[in-house]
């Protein structure tokens, strides 16, 4: 009987701990290729820009989907040896005044960095390169968000439900 008993409790603890790694945290909005974007992250810029009529229709979708093209944005360009700094950056932000004049608010500081590194990456190498980058990364979106469109390089806040599981598969890589 006690045998019984430690051997339930062992099976019970195990499936607790396999629970607990599958599903992230309340706090992070996605993951690309490993890299955690925060909800914070997601938030402090919507907050920051606001939301006013005519400006940004799904403003956590759309900033969201910043932060992921901006990760694989970054990506590329270390590995690429892009530059995302300097003249490069002043260009871009130069070409969108309305980009840059939440360049100096903290609050939306890491959505004007995440627009402008993807800006910079896709102009140098391409929407098709750019794409294909976007299909072989790994993203998974929390549901709370909405769901991942390798389509349209976007959060889709239509199929955002809490009832899907948080990871879902990403395309395979083509061989």
């Amino acid at each position: 009987m006690k045998r019984m008993r430690w051997w339930t409790i062992a099976v019970v603890a195990v499936l607790v701990a396999l629970t607990g790694c599958s599903t992230p945290g309340g706090n992070v909005a996605a993951t690309v290729n490993g890299v955690p974007i925060s909800v914070a992250q997601v938030e402090g810029p919507v907050q920051a820009i606001g939301v006013t009529d005519g400006q940004l229709a799904e403003p956590n979708a759309t900033v969201l989907s910043y932060a992921i093209r901006g990760e694989i944005a970054r990506t590329l360009a270390a590995q690429q040896n892009i530059q995302l700094t300097g003249a490069p950056r002043s260009a871009v932000l130069a070409a969108n005044a309305g980009l840059a004049k939440y360049e100096q608010d903290a609050g939306a500081a890491s959505f004007v960095t995440d627009v402008v590194d993807s800006t910079i990456v896709l102009n140098k190498i391409g929407e098709s390169a750019f794409l294909a980058a976007v299909q072989q990364a790994s993203v998974q979106v929390n549901p709370r968000f909405g769901s991942w469109s390798v389509e349209s390089a976007s959060v889709n806040q239509a199929g955002g439900q809490l009832s899907q599981p948080w990871a879902t598969a990403s395309p395979t890589p083509p061989a």
